[in-house]
């Protein structure tokens, strides 16, 4: 087939898919695949069809559109939505003391990449007392350009205290007395609500407590992996993110309002100390919303202002995963109140991209045991098994998103696992090495990434929340228990009506 003959059929072949009319077998898909395994040029006339004809379309489906399509639709004001001079005038200062307030009350964690000094690698900010409070001042704004936080307050759903209920739920799955089956429901009651619930004291600090949170394994990694040249670890921020403003993720994104997400934008830049002539890749501390990798990569001047709204949407977003708009409840995925921000690392092979513009990188997924430094199991993270499954096979398969993704998937199946079992072993023997320095406990996965002759490590989890778990030999795996009761300090939150 050449390459005119190529563009055309597929010029046609999603033709078909925007009409509704796709009968194409997934013997076409791969066809497809097969040829552009070996022609690059019949690749980036693929890539440009997809560009044009898909890749921008907007769906009305909240875990569908992307953080940068939820912020223009946020900001789409009518004109006579504008501030006046005056109301400006009168929101700015007040804009500025909130921001001011909420740096001073964030805790960072900062790794600048370099594992060889290690006196430079660890460092925190130091939260000092906010100023006098504004609350009244705020009130005094229209409610189209008030401030929906301040150092100190914010707004919420409900009233009262969502701790109370988490508390109930809490006791009752511990419950011994109980059924299995009922002290399951009351999990995952208890579980549904960390993610949905407004925030106070103790559900707040409740989500502190969660090991999969970067926070709590990041230092450790950096700390084993310093003075070896094998590993590297992007550099990363991490903020602790103030209660007022992690609130903001509790309530309905289209409601914030401008000078809400204005004051998210200006602390974000503050903390995380951003320069707009850098792309970075953001996530919260649990959650990067890759399958829509434009949520992840933040590059140019105005996305990188918009940055911390950005965050806002993909924890928003990741929350309602437990909660009434989703098909079925999925706690979990941001129980979390720490934000990252992390160098963005470029792609030196030039792979093609799944998931709307993420590199299809050789990536390994490692199992460890911490307290026996052992590996339990390993996998290739792409495991063709399970991609070609989601992409050709799941309920969705004749979107053309996933269509795409299939055929991308399957041209590259073969370089990916080549370099997979090429490497896998050296990984693993480098893994083993930094075993009886890492000073985390029970069992975990780790993910590296290779990027040309580099090998990162970019994630880790523990091991039994984690896929490819089923590949750890049921002999060796040892689950950690769960734990959720922080230790309190009584600090109390004010809420506005």
């Amino acid at each position: 087939m050449n390459l005119d003959v190529f563009v055309q059929n597929f010029m046609n072949f999603l033709t078909k898919i925007f009409n509704g009319k796709n009968n194409n077998t997934t013997l076409d898909k791969d066809q497809i695949a097969k040829l552009l395994s070996t022609n690059r040029e019949a690749l980036e006339a693929f890539e440009n069809s997809y560009h044009i004809k898909v890749l921008n379309d907007k769906e009305d489906d909240l875990f569908h559109i992307n953080s940068r399509q939820a912020s223009a639709e946020v900001r789409t004001v009518s004109t006579d939505a504008v501030p006046t001079e005056d109301i400006y005038k009168q929101i700015e200062p007040i804009k500025t003391q909130i921001v001011n307030d909420l740096v001073a009350q964030t805790y960072v964690y900062s790794f600048d990449g370099n594992l060889q000094q290690t006196v430079k690698a660890l460092t925190f900010k130091t939260a000092s007392d906010i100023t006098e409070t504004i609350n009244e001042a705020v009130k005094l704004i229209p409610l189209a350009f008030r401030p929906q936080l301040t150092g100190d307050s914010s707004v919420k759903q409900m009233n009262g205290f969502s701790s109370e209920a988490l508390l109930f739920n809490y006791q009752k799955m511990m419950d011994k007395n109980l059924s299995s089956a009922t002290r399951k429901t009351f999990y995952n009651m208890f579980r549904q609500g960390l993610d949905i619930l407004d925030l106070d004291p103790i559900l707040y600090e409740m989500l502190g407590m969660n090991k999969n949170s970067m926070g709590h394994w990041l230092p450790q990694l950096v700390t084993a992996c310093m003075g070896q040249d094998f590993f590297r670890i992007p550099a990363t921020k991490i903020a602790k993110v103030p209660i007022t403003l992690l609130q903001m993720t509790r309530i309905d994104y289209q409601m914030l309002t401008p000078t809400t997400l204005n004051i998210i934008d200006e602390w974000a830049m503050k903390v995380f100390e951003l320069d707009e002539n850098k792309d970075y890749f953001i996530k919260t501390g649990t959650y990067s919303s890759k399958f829509d990798f434009r949520n992840a990569h933040v590059k140019g001047a105005k996305e990188v202002r918009e940055l911390g709204e950005y965050l806002t949407f993909i924890q928003f977003q990741a929350q309602n995963m437990a909660g009434p708009l989703a098909t079925s409840s999925i706690y979990g995925v941001s129980t979390t109140n720490e934000w990252v921000v992390r160098e963005f690392i470029g792609d030196k092979e030039n792979n093609p991209c799944i998931y709307k513009g993420l590199p299809l990188h050789t990536e390994y997924r490692v199992f460890i045991d911490c307290d026996k430094n052992e590996i339990i199991g390993f996998n290739p993270y792409w495991d063709p098994e399970i991609m070609l499954k989601r992409f050709g096979h799941e309920a969705d398969a004749d979107s053309p998103h996933q269509i795409h993704d299939y055929i991308i998937y399957k041209s590259y199946e073969e370089t990916l696992m080549k370099r997979y079992n090429d490497n896998i072993q050296t990984v693993l023997e480098h893994i083993k090495e930094l075993l009886p320095k890492l000073a985390l406990q029970g069992q975990w996965s780790v993910d590296v990434m290779q990027n040309g002759d580099d090998f990162l490590i970019i994630d880790m989890a523990t091991a039994e929340t984690s896929a490819f778990y089923d590949k750890v030999p049921m002999k060796l795996r040892r689950p950690q228990p769960e734990w959720w009761l922080p230790k309190l300090d009584n600090k109390p939150v004010w809420l506005l009506n």
